[in-house]
């Protein structure tokens, strides 16, 4: 035999906690049979997350612009640097000429081989600036794409984490709830099965007095024997 009693049910008396802290109301709209678990931002911490994204689309807009710039401003740069360099090379030539004319040695093999030592050398100056400016201008190239690329990471980062925030709070609000439904079951299984032992117990006790005070004390042992076979 069994439900033969109705007794109060945890499950039905349970009401799921709710959360209203950090911005977020979360909690579990349903019962034991089935819910759903929810976790919604207020509008103050949603205008939070989209002014975060916000500010890391603006940034990567400025990465973006500055690095237009870059191979206008390292030619530019280069220019420079070449026209200096090439100034000093001129007068530095100019001097060694000088210098190897007063020796009566200019038109010599001597003269000459100094003056073109002299020249490869300042070409090889020159080369290294180039090299040197190309390197400078590719990474700040690498470091500018890099700047853009963790900005546009960041806007979409904020709102990623918020929707993995309130996906975990909502989670841990299921199983939270879900594990109490269980424990109040079980709690509600075990006061039913006493109930119905209970039941029986009186109604094995009220039979076997009505048989006793008809019958005799004879009848009465098997009115107990008669329900035990019964279940009761």
């Amino acid at each position: 035999m069994s439900n033969l009693f109705k007794t109060a049910k945890a499950s039905d008396l349970y009401v799921p906690p709710t959360l209203g802290a950090g911005g977020i109301n979360a909690g579990f709209l349903g019962g034991r049979n089935g819910g759903t678990a929810y976790a919604n931002p207020t509008a103050a911490r949603s205008d939070l997350v989209s002014g975060l994204s916000n500010t890391g689309a603006e940034a990567a807009n400025t990465f973006g612009n500055l690095y237009s710039t870059i191979a206008p401003g390292f030619n530019d740069l280069l220019s420079a640097r070449l026209n200096t360099f090439n100034d000093s090379a001129r007068s530095a030539i100019g001097n060694l000429r000088e210098n190897l004319s007063s020796r009566r040695v200019l038109g010599s093999s001597f003269g000459q081989d100094t003056l073109t030592r002299a020249n490869a050398e300042f070409q090889r100056g020159r080369d290294n600036i180039v090299a040197d400016n190309f390197l400078k201008s590719l990474d700040a190239q690498r470091q500018l794409t890099q700047d853009k690329y963790n900005a546009s990471k960041q806007q979409f980062q904020a709102g990623l984490d918020e929707l993995n925030l309130e996906a975990g709070i909502a989670q841990n609000f299921a199983g939270m709830v879900n594990q109490q439904f269980a424990k109040n079951a079980q709690i509600d299984a075990e006061a039913q099965n006493k109930a119905n032992q209970n039941y029986a117990g009186a109604i094995v006790g009220v039979g076997s007095k009505i048989a006793g005070s008809l019958f005799g004390p004879t009848f009465s042992g098997a009115g107990n024997a008669l329900a035990g076979s019964f279940g009761f």
